[in-house]
C-alpha cells in the first residue's frame, strides 16, 4: 500500500480526517468482503493522495455494509465535500434460466448502495443517495462501466509520441501494463488504474454557510469502502473541465525543456492541479512578415526555449511550474498583466469555417496538401483531422503528412475547420504542376468561408509524362487515392497483404483501380490509379 498523486493539489481544498472502523488490513481478511478485495487490499492507496488536484489523507477507511457508521470531523463550512470511495463486487445473478435480467454490468449500474449524510451543528442534515456506476464506482473496473457523476481516482494521463518519453511504469500496480505497445500508444491516453480502483466524487453542499461536524454512512446494499473526504470551494463541479485550449510557456534560457513523463503521465516542467497537460512540444517559429514569399515545405525554426501546451482545466486550476511557481488559469486567459511573461494564452480556435481549394478555371474543389498553423505557431487541423498526429512507422492510417517538424494533410477539396481569431497561415500544394501557395488571412466572427484558387502552370502530363509512387506501406486504399489525387500522381502501387506472419505468394501483375475522385478537369488529368501488389512479409 502506498500513496499516490497524479498531480499537485489545489489550494482551494483541504482533506478532512476521518477515522474509519478498519484498516486495509484488516478488510482483507474481513469474512463480508469479497475475494476481489481481499486480493486488492495490499494494493490500496493510503498516506497523503491526491486525486483530480484534491488531497486526501487516507488512513483507516470506512467499511460500509451491515451498520451505519457516523464520524466525527472538524467543523467545516464548504461548498463542495468530496469522496474517495469504492464499491465492493457485487456478483451478478442470473435466474432459472441463466439468464441476467435486467443486466446492470459488474458495476451494477443504478444500484442504491448507500446515503451519505452531512449532519450540520445546528443540529440539521443533508442526505445524498450514492448509487452505482452514478456517484460510485466498483473497485474492480471493467472496460466502458464509467460512472456519470464520478471519476476514476487517477486522472486521464498521457502519452508521449516518442517511445523514450513514456510514462515511467508505476511499481506498485501488479496490473500496470509496460512498456506501453504502439497499439496503446496510438490512443495517446491512459486511463488503466491497477488492481485497486478509486473514485472521486464531489457533493455540492446545499448550505454552504454552516458547519458540518459530522458524516453519518448509512448502507442500503452491498459493501462500499470510503478511503477519504476533502471539503473545498469552487465556482462550478471541481471535476468537470474545459475545453482544451493552448498556452505558451517560456523557459528561461539556461533551461532545456525536459520531454519525459513521470509514472503520472506529468511534465516536471509544467503541471496542473484541477486539470491536465495534454502535450508540450517546441514552438515552431515560421516566418510571419514574408510568409506569403517563402516556398513550400520551408523548414521552420525550432524555438529552444519555447513551448506550446495544449490543456484541458477547470476554471479555478492553476499551473504549477519550475521554480515552484503558480499562475491561475483564469489569469492567464483574461489576459491579466504578468510582470514576467513566463506563460502567455494562445487564442483558442473557436471560429468554424469552411475552407475550399477549387481550381482556377472551373471553381470546383480540387484534392490538395493543406497546412495551416496560428500566430504562435500552432498546427491548426480540420475538424475531421487528427491535431496531434503520431509521426512514428506503422502508428498513423490517417491522412497527416510530417515533414520534418513542418505537418500538413491532405483534402479532397472542402473541409470545415476551426480557426482563432487574427492571423492564420496556410500553405497548399497540389504536386509539381501546380503553383504552390501559401497565404495570410485575417479572421474575424464574421468570417465564414475562404476559397483559394489554384493555377497549373505546367503541363507535363500532356506532353506523355506520368508520376508513380512504386512502393507504398500502410495507407488504406481510400486514403492512398486522396493523397495521390492530392500529390498529382497517375499511379500508386501499394503491397497488399494478410498480415505480417502470413506468406503470400508475390504477384508480378499489379491490379488497378481508378480512384473515381475526379473533380475537375485538373483532376480528369492527374487522375491516379491505385495497384495492389501481393509481397511476402520477408520485403519491406
Amino acid at each position: 500500500m502506498t500513496s499516490f498523486r497524479d498531480g499537485p493539489a489545489s489550494p482551494l481544498f483541504w482533506p478532512l480526517s476521518i477515522d474509519g472502523n478498519f484498516s486495509f488490513e484488516e478488510l482483507a481478511a474481513h469474512p463480508d468482503v469479497s475475494v476481489d478485495l481481499s486480493a486488492a487490499a495490499p494494493f490500496a492507496h493510503v498516506g497523503s493522495c491526491v486525486a483530480w488536484g484534491i488531497p486526501f489523507e487516507v488512513g483507516r477507511p470506512v467499511f460500509l455494509k451491515a451498520q451505519p457508521l457516523t464520524v466525527n470531523i472538524s467543523p467545516t463550512t464548504a461548498q463542495w465535500f468530496v469522496f474517495l470511495h469504492a464499491s465492493d463486487v457485487r456478483p451478478l445473478t442470473p435466474d432459472r434460466n441463466g439468464l441476467i435480467s435486467p443486466m446492470r454490468g459488474v458495476g451494477q449500474l443504478g444500484e442504491h448502495a448507500a446515503n451519505y449524510i452531512l449532519i450540520y451543528d445546528d443540529g440539521t442534515e443533508q442526505k445524498a443517495e450514492i448509487r452505482r456506476r452514478h456517484q460510485v464506482g466498483s473497485l474492480l473496473f471493467r472496460w466502458g462501466e464509467h460512472c456519470t457523476q464520478a471519476v476514476a481516482a487517477r486522472k486521464p494521463r498521457p502519452l508521449a509520441l516518442s517511445a523514450t518519453d513514456q510514462p515511467r511504469p508505476i511499481s506498485n500496480a501488479a496490473s500496470y501494463r509496460w512498456p506501453v505497445e504502439w497499439g496503446i500508444r496510438q490512443q495517446q491516453a491512459l486511463f488503466e488504474e491497477g488492481p485497486w480502483m478509486n473514485f472521486v466524487w464531489a457533493f455540492e453542499n446545499p448550505a454552504p454557510e454552516k458547519a458540518v461536524e459530522a458524516i453519518r454512512f448509512e448502507p442500503v446494499s452491498g459493501g462500499l469502502i470510503i478511503s477519504g473526504v476533502a471539503a473545498g470551494s469552487a465556482r462550478s463541479m471541481p471535476l468537470l473541465w474545459e475545453k482544451r485550449k493552448k498556452a505558451m510557456l517560456r523557459l528561461p534560457p539556461e533551461m532545456s525543456f525536459d520531454s519525459t513523463l513521470d509514472e503520472h503521465g506529468l511534465f516536471s516542467q509544467i503541471q496542473l492541479d484541477l486539470g491536465q497537460v495534454i502535450s508540450a512540444r517546441p514552438r515552431l517559429v515560421y516566418p510571419r512578415k514574408h510568409w506569403e514569399k517563402t516556398r513550400q515545405n520551408l523548414q521552420p525554426e525550432v524555438s529552444p526555449t519555447e513551448l506550446i501546451v495544449e490543456y484541458a482545466a477547470h476554471a479555478d486550476a492553476r499551473f504549477h511550474l519550475f521554480g515552484e511557481r503558480t499562475i491561475p488559469v483564469c489569469d492567464l486567459e483574461n489576459d491579466a498583466q504578468q510582470s514576467e511573461p513566463i506563460l502567455q494564452n494562445v487564442l483558442p480556435a473557436n471560429q468554424r469555417v469552411i475552407l475550399r481549394v477549387v481550381e482556377q478555371a472551373t471553381n470546383k474543389p480540387v484534392p490538395v496538401k493543406l497546412h495551416v498553423h496560428g500566430s504562435a505557431g500552432e498546427y491548426l487541423a480540420p475538424a475531421n483531422g487528427n491535431r496531434n498526429p503520431n509521426p512514428r512507422w506503422f502508428e498513423n492510417y490517417s491522412t497527416e503528412h510530417w515533414h520534418g517538424p513542418h505537418l500538413s494533410t491532405y483534402i479532397s477539396g472542402q473541409t470545415s475547420i476551426e480557426l482563432p481569431l487574427g492571423d492564420v497561415y496556410l500553405e497548399i500544394t497540389k504536386g509539381f504542376e501546380v503553383k504552390p501557395i501559401r497565404r495570410k488571412f485575417h479572421i474575424t466572427p464574421e468570417t465564414e468561408q475562404i476559397t483559394i484558387e489554384l493555377e497549373k502552370v505546367l503541363h507535363w502530363r500532356e506532353q506523355g509524362w506520368v508520376t508513380a509512387d512504386t512502393h507504398v506501406h500502410f495507407l488504406a486504399p481510400a486514403t492512398a487515392m486522396l493523397e495521390g489525387a492530392a500529390e498529382g500522381v497517375n499511379v500508386i502501387k501499394t503491397p497488399r497483404r494478410s498480415s505480417w506472419a502470413k506468406p503470400m505468394p508475390s504477384a508480378s501483375t499489379p491490379t488497378l483501380f481508378p480512384t473515381g475522385i475526379a473533380t475537375s478537369t485538373m483532376d480528369t488529368t492527374f487522375r491516379p490509379w491505385l495497384a495492389l501488389t501481393r509481397c511476402p512479409p520477408s520485403l519491406p
